[in-house]
């Protein structure tokens, strides 16, 4: 791009108060995830990233390249979005690309990562790493084509464009048992995932069924040796760009459930496993001394490493189901295993001892819809606690009323309900004795230079702690200052207030918020986390990003218009330079006020010191007819501090005032082809005769031309013109040697003709089939 090189500082350039910063937003990595011991290309789509912007993944055992690049980005308009859902507002991100490298030993899961530039940080999305082969779809337009591949793999993929559908295809024995598992809401993605499985007839054989689980997990046997089919799209036919996930196939062992859901730091663990191919329904774990609260092991038989098992680790005593009468603190572990059980454990209390009964099921992946209830010895219930939406894992805190034998029960809401998903985990420990947790409410946060802004802090008071908890922030830069910070006596939440310098740096840096209080009368210091889901690291840090306003303003007077499908829409716009005197680079902005449906524009640069400019946005000839087509535009350009280093920004606005807007009607140009399907001969040319229209006012030479999808070689048409006057002219369409590419979607003739300096446009869609 041309860059603006302007200089701030003291005595430089003032920038207005009204001047505002507009920070970038992650939409999706691609692909999503990596094989250990591999390097990854990676691409990353967002909104204002603009020609480079700065990345980091955290966590062990990845790197990644500190700097992403723009890219070309792949786009596909797919089936046309009509009224009313074409009305609605759309993002448009752009690629930039970069890499991921894995160690070979790099611990199996998710992984953290973020963008930012000279005008914001965002929040930090997630990246996979597994250990199976992988590949990459190689997105081509038009009809989905079955892709074949080898197991067992992790597909990357992505369902773009809308209604798009991914068909994924392997060779598999008579009997043999074939796992299909799903990442894409686990990552992020919008994707709502739907699976079918194909049989060698093209028969559905199964699909998965999503009412529990946003990411499917199925498993199927081969009814016959052959070439399968799995389908994957969107369960509401959506798609775009950010539609990402991963798909592993496999037919090795797999573990599918595990009983108990974890074990006791530092011993041996008697692990019951289901599953595929398994070979054995026990496996032994030694579970490390030093295992953290969510431990994965990976397991090896037969010199195949298994998918990992991630378990609840914990210090206390462990406990199966229905064991003898136990002692408090333990953990105890059931499996309402059939409909209607009851796990069940006795101990003695003694009159005013007070325990904390924690289930643990739905955070640990458990289908429980659990109950739990307290009994004396002649089985009078004395306390219940149910699962609830706010709480899905109910929580129990109970004092004995005299010295007798109690029983803790645990059921599912449901006594119809039974089976290998339902297993749990129940936590008995004494009431926390005063403490406290602190919680981030993001991982990112953006202050402008000359700024102000706030850091959300919250405060889970444990055990009935209520003293005041004081507040510090590390690794603030220069420049930056945060207000003193308090939670006050009982106070659950507090705004840290930062303030950003008139020389603070257009940079980011890593925080952490520590929290200190007196508990039992020693001083504790606690570190806030950003609260993960599980199988995911919390993250102890946030980014602050110090964001450099933009200087300029791109302003304009409501319009309201008529334009023609196929032709221009013209918007004459206003600079509000504000002080700043340099060139300007405009193009269609990355988030629209409504789905564009094919409307796209050129990138201009206004002179340095000019303050108004003329936009000139395309309007497909197939739009919609009557729409009210809106179309928002984008100013760049690149600030050089003091110190010489340069810095993107960028302004943009979906006001009305700002917008480009018209309602769309009938075009001025038509063209109609003989024939709408052609099958195409080696080395033989095909004759396409042809009819064009012009409408009121166009009167000069029209010229066509074929539009071959990019994906498809061999198949081209040299460009012909129709002389004014004249309305029909043959198109002739040349095969040379072999077809390369799928023909799964038409070929385009194109017919335009320039008016008042543009071009008028008019299309016509021609399907084509190979011939020997």
């Amino acid at each position: 791009m041309r860059c603006l090189l302007i200089m701030v500082g003291a005595g430089c350039l003032f920038i207005s108060s009204r001047a505002c910063a507009e920070p970038p937003a992650a939409s999706y990595i691609f692909p999503a995830g990596g094989q250990r011991g591999t390097a990854v290309p990676i691409k990353v789509g967002g909104l204002f990233l603009h020609s480079r912007c700065g990345f980091e993944m955290l966590g062990p055992g990845v790197s990644s390249t500190s700097r992403l690049q723009r890219t070309e980005t792949l786009w596909f308009e797919g089936p046309m979005l009509t009224l009313p859902d074409s009305q609605r507002q759309e993002d448009y991100p752009k690629d930039m690309a970069g890499h991921v490298k894995i160690a070979a030993d790099a611990p199996l899961g998710p992984r953290h990562w973020r963008v930012w530039t000279s005008q914001g940080a965002t929040p930090a999305m997630k990246f996979l790493v597994g250990d199976l082969p992988e590949i990459v779809e190689k997105e081509i337009d038009g009809d989905p084509l079955p892709t074949q591949i080898a197991l067992p793999v992790t597909v990357n993929g992505r369902i773009f464009p809308r209604e798009d559908v991914d068909v994924w295809t392997f060779a598999a024995r008579k009997g043999q048992s074939i796992i299909c598992r799903v990442d894409a809401g686990r990552l992020g993605s919008p994707l709502e995932p739907r699976l079918e499985v194909r049989d060698p007839q093209g028969r559905r054989l199964v699909e998965s069924d999503d009412r529990h689980a946003a990411d499917p997990h199925l498993r199927f046997l081969a009814p016959v040796d052959g070439t399968y089919q799995v389908h994957i799209h969107d369960a509401r036919f959506q798609g775009g760009q950010a539609y990402v996930y991963r798909l592993t196939i496999t037919a090795d062992p797999y573990i599918e459930r595990h009983y108990p859901l974890g074990g006791k730091r530092g011993s041996t663990l008697a692990l019951q496993v289901e599953g595929q191919a398994l070979p054995t329904s026990e496996i032994r774990i030694q579970i490390p001394a030093t295992a953290a609260p969510e431990y994965a092991h990976q397991a090896t038989i037969a010199g195949k490493r298994l998918n990992p098992v991630l378990l609840d680790v914990d210090d206390l005593p462990e406990y199966m189901a229905n064991d003898a009468p136990l002692s408090f603190p333990a953990v105890c572990n059931g499996w309402i295993d059939k409909p209607g059980k009851i796990d069940a454990w006795t101990w003695t209390g003694r009159k005013g001892e007070t325990w904390l009964f924690e289930l643990r099921a739905n955070r640990l992946g458990s289908a429980l819809d659990g109950v739990l209830t307290i009994h004396d010895d002649k089985g009078k219930q004395l306390a219940k606690a149910e699962a609830t939406a706010a709480q899905p894992d109910p929580v129990l805190q109970f004092t004995a009323p005299v010295d007798a034998t109690y029983q803790v029960r645990i059921q599912d809401r449901f006594g119809s309900r039974g089976g290998p998903d339902l297993a749990f985990r129940l936590r008995v420990v004494r009431p926390p004795q005063g403490d406290f947790r602190l919680t981030l409410a993001s991982d990112a946060v953006t202050i402008p230079r000359k700024g102000k802004g706030a850091i959300k802090l919250t405060a889970e008071r444990l055990g009935g702690f209520k003293e005041a908890i004081d507040v510090t922030v590390h690794g603030l830069p220069a420049g930056m200052t945060a207000a003193p910070a308090k939670l006050g006596p009982g106070q659950n939440a507090v705004d840290i207030a930062l303030q950003a310098g008139p020389t603070a740096s257009i940079a980011v840096a890593h925080l952490k918020i520590e929290g200190s209080a007196k508990v039992g009368g020693n001083v504790v210091s606690r570190i806030a986390r950003v609260k993960s889901v599980r199988g995911v690291p919390d993250l102890d840090s946030m980014l602050l990003a110090v964001a450099l306003p933009t200087p300029f303003k791109i302003k304009g007077d409501y319009v309201m218009g008529f334009a023609p499908r196929g032709t221009v829409l013209k918007r004459q716009y206003k600079i509000e330079r504000d002080g700043y005197d340099g060139p300007i680079e405009i193009r269609l902005t990355d988030k629209q006020a409504r789905h564009l449906q094919g409307a796209h524009g050129p990138v201009i640069v206004v002179p340095a010191g000019a303050t108004a400019f003329h936009y000139v946005a395309s309007l497909p000839p197939w739009m919609e007819i009557g729409r009210t087509a809106r179309v928002c535009v984008m100013g760049t350009a690149i600030v050089k501090e003091p110190d010489g280093t340069e810095h993107e920004v960028s302004f943009s606005s979906v006001n009305q005032n700002e917008q480009m807007v018209a309602v769309v009607g009938p075009g001025q140009l038509a063209l109609d082809v003989e024939r709408s399907s052609l099958g195409v001969v080696p080395d033989q040319d095909l004759k396409l005769p042809l009819r064009i229209k012009r409408g009121q006012g166009l009167k000069g030479a029209v010229r066509i031309e074929l539009i071959v999808p990019s994906h498809i070689r061999g198949i081209s048409a040299v460009p012909v013109e129709i002389a004014p006057g004249q309305e029909t002219g043959t198109l002739t369409i040349r095969c040379r040697g072999k077809v390369n590419g799928a023909l799964n979607m038409p070929l385009t003739v194109r017919a335009s003709i320039m008016h008042e300096a543009h071009a008028v446009v008019a299309e016509a869609a021609v399907e084509v089939s190979a011939r020997p």
